[in-house]
């Protein structure tokens, strides 16, 4: 019995072995494809004035098909996990092998309580990181939030037209952590209403945790509404680049993987027509390439209500022209 309790012993200590390997290597192909920057390719659209005038744009546009579309070809199409996922992982399997270690031996050597908390907060937390973003919670227009909005639209797998009901126009920008800039576009006279999420990836639906492991294709983004009469989609887009050094990759302040490069999504023609000449005059002020891209606006999937309006919750001002700074950290 005791031969065979050992069996069994060893026969699972190997499997749990085993599944660290794989977690390890998920690890480990997850950081490389952090730090992989995504080369731009061409696909010229010749039929829309859109397609034509990113096609002139060279390394600073992708991705342009019939239609005006944007291809999701050349960008990752494995979801793999992020490292708190690992983490969380490697410790559910480390408790339960010491659990199952012991029950299969018939003593108890280890602490079963410590184990068994382990156990227990690792697979809740795991869960909570595969979990789906819950669209039907999120703010409304009465909170001057576009993410309930938004929500409709990527559940129909649509990208929003140019001009919403109300006839405010929409815009679709990325810009490292979307708190911040979330912040920056609420303080802007003309800017309705914002919403903070997930655009130009490869996955449908993606949640915070997916998203923060670089594999999804996503960036963090914003979408907005706001009023033409007050605001210029210029003004957007320059402040935009005001809130970001447009000559790196990859990085805004201290944040650093693809999830956070930046971005400019035109709607239209026109938008793509303006961001076109708004990125040309901050080249001509900058001696290195700038690298903010432009592409067509794609669908955007809303993030958690949580992030929404973050910044303000937590008591930063978004009044209109506010002078404080914005912390990004609290």
């Amino acid at each position: 019995d005791c031969s065979r309790a050992r069996g069994k012993t060893m026969a699972l200590h190997g499997s749990f072995c085993a599944l660290r390997l794989i977690l390890l290597s998920q690890l480990s192909l997850q950081l490389a494809t952090g730090f992989m920057v995504q080369a731009p390719v061409l696909r010229g659209n010749a039929n829309g004035l859109l397609g034509q005038v990113l096609l002139g744009q060279g390394a600073r546009t992708c991705c342009m098909q019939a239609g005006g579309g944007s291809s999701e070809s050349g960008r990752p199409k494995l979801l793999l996990p992020s490292l708190s996922q690992v983490g969380y992982g490697f410790l559910l399997l480390t408790s339960g092998q010491g659990l199952l270690s012991d029950a299969f031996a018939g003593s108890f050597t280890r602490p079963v309580v410590l184990d068994v908390f382990i156990f227990v907060v690792s697979a809740f937390f795991l869960k909570q990181t595969v979990a789906k973003v819950d669209y039907s919670k999120l703010d409304g227009r009465d909170k001057n939030s576009f993410a309930s909005q938004a929500g409709v639209y990527a559940l129909a797998g649509e990208v929003p037209p140019s001009k919403d009901a109300d006839g405010y126009e929409i815009a679709t920008f990325a810009g490292g952590c979307f708190w911040g800039t979330e912040l920056h576009f609420q303080r802007m006279p003309g800017v309705v209403a914002t919403c903070v999420g997930y655009t130009q990836g490869a996955v449908q639906m993606p949640n915070y945790q997916q998203v923060c492991s670089g594999s999804t294709g996503h960036t963090e983004g914003i979408q907005l509404l706001y009023n033409p009469d007050e605001c210029t989609y210029e003004q957007l887009c320059a402040k935009l680049l005001s809130t970001v050094d447009s000559t790196v990759s990859n990085r805004v302040g201290n944040d650093r993987g693809t999830q956070y490069r930046h971005g400019i999504y035109p709607h239209t023609e026109a938008q793509a027509q303006v961001a076109v000449r708004v990125l040309d005059l901050e080249q001509e002020m900058c001696s290195s390439p700038v690298v903010t891209e432009i592409r067509p606006a794609t669908v955007f999937f809303p993030a958690e209500n949580y992030h929404q309006r973050y910044l303000e919750k937590g008591g930063q001002s978004s009044s209109k022209n506010a002078a404080e700074t914005v912390r990004c950290y609290g």
